[in-house]
């Protein structure tokens, strides 16, 4: 990490747009993280397609908010007010061309010539969590950026039966309605809040999931994973060993 400074920076989301913000952070010396509770509302940077605001809350805020005070870089979590800040982290909505928000972000603090180094350094760590009994793998899948249904229709049998499925509880009914065979043999892992799902993802083995908040902290931790890739917008391709692209 840079040398340790006492900046503050604003982000709007969503949740997943934090995590991969946090190299940017660290480039600069680490500080105090500000998060808007009204998800840029009024952010005239936040404006894609028929939306003016992400889905970051007070709630979510709540839910992200004990990992990233865990991260040493990281000096304190609070909900933005309208106060002026050092770093705009939101400006990486103008810099997205790379088909990674990561370098999105490093590009909008003039630090988009350390990708390369972040690519194969983790920047998010947690206390580890076992997973239950038998089990070694995550699997998980949010709701959208869909493309493969093939890759989950087919997945190796022994893996299947090795894994368990952390996401929404609705998240979760939605993946056992799309793929039957799944059924009866994926538990769904409970994880109040972000620091016990890293907990758990530090401890699996490798991570199977698609463009989502648990990609971005496999991702951050650098574990071994397979993501199903959204080939509309693709926004998450970090090339290194152990990454895997469906």
């Amino acid at each position: 990490m840079s040398k340790e400074s006492n900046l503050n920076f604003k982000h709007s989301g969503d949740l997943g747009d934090i995590i991969l913000s946090l190299p940017s952070v660290c480039e600069l010396g680490g500080g105090d993280l500000l998060l808007d509770c009204e998800g840029g509302l009024k952010e005239p940077l936040v404006s894609w397609a028929n939306y003016n605001k992400t889905k970051l809350t007070k709630s979510s805020i709540d839910f992200i908010r004990p990992l990233l005070e865990k991260q040493d870089y990281v000096h304190s979590v609070n909900y933005w007010n309208g106060e002026d800040v050092d770093v705009n982290l939101d400006r990486f909505r103008v810099h997205h061309k790379h088909n990674c928000l990561m370098s999105a972000h490093l590009d909008s603090v003039g630090k988009l010539s350390t990708r390369g180094k972040w690519s194969g350094t983790p920047w998010i760590d947690a206390p580890e969590l076992e997973l239950p009994e038998g089990k070694k793998y995550i699997l998980s899948r949010s709701c959208r950026y869909h493309s493969n249904y093939t890759f989950w229709e087919t997945l190796d049998d022994d893996i299947i039966d090795s894994s368990v499925f952390v996401s929404l509880d609705w998240e979760y009914d939605y993946f056992m309605k799309t793929f039957p065979r799944y059924q009866g043999r994926v538990e769904r892992l409970n994880t109040s809040n972000s620091l016990d799902l890293a907990g758990y993802i530090k401890s699996a083995d490798m991570v199977i999931t698609n463009q989502s908040f648990v990609y971005c902290l496999a991702e951050a931790m650098k574990k071994k994973l397979v993501l199903e890739v959204y080939r509309v917008s693709p926004a998450s391709i970090i090339q290194r060993d152990g990454a895997n692209y469906v």
